[in-house]
Formats: C-alpha cells, sequence, structure tokens
C-alpha cells in the first residue's frame, strides 16, 4: 500500500508544492503490520507433500526447494528449466529483477518426473496451465488448504512454503546475503527476519553462562 498509493502521491504532492502550486503537506502513512514469519520443519513438510493430491504435489515440493514466489512457480516456463545443469530462471519477478536457483535433488527429480516438456511446468488436474491472475496462489487455495488438513498443519498457506524455505536456508547456512540474492530480496533486512527464527546454533554460547548447579569447564576455574 506504501509503495503503490502512498508513496506516488506524495511524491505528486511534492512536485506541485515545489512549483509553488500549493502548500507543501505530509500524507499520514498507515503503521503496517510486521510481516508474517510462518515455516514448518521437514517433518512436517513431508507429511504435507505426501498429502497432496497427484497434480499438487510436484509444485509444493518445487515451492518449498527453491523458495519461489507463487506467481514465479505457477507461470513458470519449461524454457526457463535446465534440468541438465540444474538450475531454474525466474524471468521479470516482483522486484524487477531475474534471477537464477540451482535446483535442490529432490525438486531437481520431481521436475524430471512430470509428463511433459512444453510451456508451462505445472498443470491444474485437467491437465491446462493455471489461469494468470493477479493474486497468484488462489488457483490452489482449496486442495492446498485439503492437503494442510489431512497433513495435521494449521495456520499454513501457499506462500508460507516460501518463509519455510528461507527459514531452512537461514539455519543450515548463515548466508544472509546468499539468501537474499536466491530469493530475490532487495535488502538484508527483508532477510534478516529469517536468520531470527531459529537460535539454535546459538545453544552453546548460552551453555557457557555461569551456574552453581554445573560447573561449566569454562568457567570451573
Amino acid at each position: 500500500m506504501n509503495r503503490q498509493l502512498y508513496a506516488p502521491v506524495s511524491a505528486i504532492l511534492n512536485h506541485v508544492a515545489a512549483r509553488g502550486l500549493c502548500d507543501a503537506r505530509r500524507i499520514a502513512r498507515p503503521v503496517l503490520p510486521k510481516g508474517r514469519v510462518r515455516w514448518i520443519t521437514p517433518d512436517e513438510a513431508d507429511r504435507l507433500i505426501a498429502a497432496c493430491s497427484p497434480h499438487l504435489r510436484p509444485l509444493v515440493i518445487f515451492l518449498l526447494y527453491t523458495g519461489a514466489r507463487m506467481s514465479e512457480a505457477l507461470y513458470l516456463d519449461w524454457r526457463n528449466v535446465n534440468l541438465q545443469g540444474a538450475q531454474v530462471q525466474f524471468i521479470d519477478t516482483k522486484n524487477g529483477d531475474s534471477r537464477g536457483v540451482p535446483l535442490h535433488p529432490r525438486a531437481l527429480a520431481t521436475l524430471a518426473s512430470l509428463p511433459h516438456r512444453v510451456d508451462e511446468v505445472f498443470r491444474r488436474p485437467d491437465g491446462f496451465a493455471y489461469k494468470r491472475i493477479e493474486a497468484a496462489g488462489g488457483q490452489i487455495k482449496t486442495a492446498f488448504k485439503g492437503a494442510c488438513r489431512r497433513a495435521g498443519i494449521d495456520d499454513f498457506c501457499p506462500h508460507d512454503c516460501r518463509h519455510t524455505w528461507a527459514t531452512w536456508h537461514s539455519t543450515a547456512n548463515r548466508d544472509i546475503i546468499g539468501l537474499m540474492k536466491l530469493g530475490g530480496w532487495k535488502s538484508e533486512k527483508m532477510v534478516l527476519r529469517y536468520a531470527h527464527v531459529n537460535v539454535a546454533h546459538l545453544a552453546a554460547s548460552i551453555d557457557v553462562l555461569p551456574w552453581e548447579g554445573i560447573k561449566h569447564p569454562a568457567v570451573a576455574k
């Protein structure tokens, strides 16, 4: 909302005021809620994948192992998939840039098992491509919700697969810059939230704190 409405309106008012056509005015922008970070564990992901209908399963695997946005996955064309090079290209993405993402072995095997190799990669149950709509993801909402219900997973939507991938990547690699490039984020601030979600790797730094009950080697002297 800020970028699509308030930013251009504010720019227009500033321009008009600079020309002396009106008084300078500031627009009060609404305080937006914090970004949602909902992710699932690998075990939960396996349950979700197993619970998916046959047409949905390849798409969910792809989402979980590439971090693709819904529109990037639903409208992906085979021309932008390189099975031999184990890489996929997302062209003209949400932030205006194109990017490449290496294919995880599970995603690669899934794509290689699909029966067709032309036009859109992922298809509806009737074999046709998903209709292009503004709010991508609504096309699979019902099927995805059913899979979550069968898997016993609550409060999880298709876009949360991207959050899950980012959280897994951050936990495994501790590489904010790499995650930013692979996920197509413009700034480090956008990906720092994933670094803050899982802090298990910091447990050792807490364990060394002194306590009379346990004489830790580092503080026993």
